[in-house]
């Protein structure tokens, strides 16, 4: 799915559902925060060198991580 943030790309597997993946670690952790702190939205994280992934879980979709990655955006 085409994001208007590079280094973000937001991808639907079939077993694991929603994930995020970021390779900017600086705004990962803002939206970490974003998520933990300004909404209740279940996700699990992976950390890894150069990324970090979110994972959303089958029960969400594309077009609603995507909403929520912009209003994380737009309140920045």
């Amino acid at each position: 799915m085409n994001n208007p943030i590079p280094n973000v790309q937001i991808i639907e597997d079939p077993e694991y559902g929603v994930i995020l993946v970021c390779q900017d670690l600086e705004l990962a952790d803002q939206f970490e925060d974003f998520l933990t702190e300004k909404h209740s939205v279940l996700f699990h994280i992976k950390f890894e060198p150069n990324q970090v992934s979110f994972f959303f879980d089958k029960t969400n979709t594309t077009s609603k991580v995507k909403e929520l990655f912009n209003k994380f955006i737009l309140s920045s």
